[in-house]
């Protein structure tokens, strides 16, 4: 049976736990307009990650973008929020329900009791259905994939023999630290679904300053949000744009993708934080994600409606040049580029598109 990308990263969070490892690398601080600030993690590109957040500071209040994936790291983000200003936070929006950017919600409402969550309608149904399934994957999956990427550490070669990039042992050693945070911490959170929901389009007006809560449509998942600052220009995208390799994974819809990233470009925004990965000062990044998204929407229309198996269709699509533009030579990034994006998209796409065995 072949494992979707995110029940193997889940599982492996769950092995790695049992490693005693570094503390998180943290994150930077990025100012992008007047009260605006960017927290951008700092750690290696690797399988697992922890989210970017954003604080909109306003004249009475805070709103914050995204929590983390642990009590531990959101507390450092609420902390370095604290230094910045002693106003209270009104509002945490969740761009969706995968747990490095919603677990973190109990040390948010731990902060502020009378926080409100927002989200979009359909997390709780997603968390009850593919989020419950990846959870249980990541419990019994884990332990045996982990014996194998420690003992590959150990060995210093990867899974093809060959000796471990600079790279390559960064982002295990990397993973491996935040998968153990993870599994201390996970057993002990109390999830906590919005408390406001969104199916279209949620307006803030925070003193002067006006807030968009955007669904643009299905992507990363069929619960994505944007946060949308139209004076500003300012878009905060959650996982629907991450850099360097985009995540698609198992809980996105392909098909769908393209569109709803033209919506996102449409919005003419000049500065957008992804969910992971830096600011990015200009569209470029974006494009090009929503060019992949396109091809593989179109090749794999094409060969369902040729009647192509699952297999079939795999062989047919190319991506080649979109490994090359996102990971270039990388053995790292091209490896995570078929784990997020080969793979998930294009059976995604397949079971979207009618495809049947």
């Amino acid at each position: 049976m072949v494992r979707t990308a995110a029940v193997f990263l889940a599982g492996l969070a769950a092995g790695l736990a049992f490693a005693a490892e570094e503390p998180a690398s943290g994150f930077t601080l990025t100012r992008l307009a007047d009260g605006v600030h960017a927290v951008i993690r700092r750690e290696p590109v690797g399988m697992m990650f922890d989210a970017n957040n954003a604080f909109i500071v306003n004249d009475e209040d805070v709103v914050v973008v995204d929590a983390n994936a642990t009590a531990s790291s959101t507390r450092e983000t609420i902390a370095a929020l604290r230094r910045i200003t002693a106003k209270p936070v009104r509002y945490v929006v969740n761009t969706h329900w995968h747990f490095d950017h919603f677990e973190g919600n109990a040390a948010w409402r731990e902060a502020w009791p009378g926080v409100e969550f927002i989200g979009h309608a359909a997390t709780r149904e997603e968390l009850a259905g593919i989020g419950a399934s990846n959870r249980k994957g990541m419990l019994e999956f884990g332990p045996g994939m982990v014996q194998a990427l420690r003992k590959r550490l150990a060995e210093g070669r990867d899974a093809a023999g060959r000796p471990l990039d600079a790279e390559t042992r960064a982002a295990l050693a990397s993973d491996a630290g935040q998968a153990g945070r993870y599994l201390a911490e996970t057993k002990d959170v109390a999830f906590i679904p919005p408390t406001l929901e969104v199916r279209e389009r949620l307006t803030l007006r925070r003193g002067a300053r006006t807030i968009e809560i955007l669904h643009l449509g299905p992507g990363h998942t069929r619960a994505d949000l944007v946060v949308w600052l139209p004076a500003e220009g300012i878009a905060i995208t959650g996982d629907l744009v991450v850099w360097p390799v985009p995540l698609i994974g198992n809980t996105a819809a392909p098909l769908d993708y393209a569109t709803t990233l033209e919506k996102l470009l449409a919005l003419g925004a000049a500065v957008f934080v992804p969910g992971h990965g830096p600011v990015l000062r200009d569209d470029a990044h974006v494009r090009l994600v929503a060019r992949l998204a396109a091809a593989i929407r179109d090749q794999v229309r094409a060969a369902v409606s040729r009647g192509a198996t699952l297999d079939e269709t795999r062989r047919a699509v190319d991506l080649e040049e979109f490994r090359r533009a996102f990971a270039g030579d990388s053995p790292l990034r091209r490896s995570l580029f078929d784990m997020y994006v080969a793979q998930p998209a294009v059976e995604g796409a397949w079971r979207q598109a009618g495809g049947r065995e």
